[in-house]
């Protein structure tokens, strides 16, 4: 039977939403719904790690195109730019911003590379995911340094 031959569902009343609703098995378990005592793998920290660094990336951008504004509109605004960009606190923005930046152009190439089929099972996405935060974690000591 093709998709566009089936039959309409039942309509949903009282009676039927009963079976609808509950599941068939008797399961009684406890749900844990405490997010902190739940282990997570190591792909699931860098997939929401991904997700983070890419907000984050996207606040930043208007950030970065202010300072970019502010640095094209004059000499005396790029005089003023480049003092607040050596105070402490905008370097650890800085850092931050290229921390974050490097991270998540890292677990961009680790995902193209999957693409390719190299890496999709899950110890290739354990070993995968790893590299990426060894090399994120270099490359953030390295760009403190470069600030610094």
């Amino acid at each position: 039977m093709r998709f566009w031959q089936r039959p309409d569902p039942p309509a949903v009343n009282e009676t039927n939403l009963r079976a609808i609703v509950r599941p068939t098995s008797k399961d009684t378990r406890p749900v844990n719904l405490d997010l902190g005592t739940i282990e997570l793998p190591v792909t699931a920290y860098a997939s929401i790690a991904h997700r983070v660094t890419g907000v984050l990336n996207f606040f930043a951008s208007f950030l970065l195109l202010w300072a970019l504004d502010r640095s094209l509109a004059s000499e005396a605004s790029f005089d003023a730019l480049s003092a607040v960009l050596s105070s402490p606190v905008a370097k650890l923005v800085m850092w931050g911003i290229a921390s974050a930046l490097t991270y998540h152009a890292l677990a961009g190439v680790k995902h193209l590379v999957m693409d390719t089929g190299v890496g999709e099972t899950m110890r290739g996405g354990v070993i995968g995911a790893r590299i990426v935060f060894v090399a994120a974690v270099t490359a953030a000591i390295l760009w403190g340094v470069a600030i610094w």
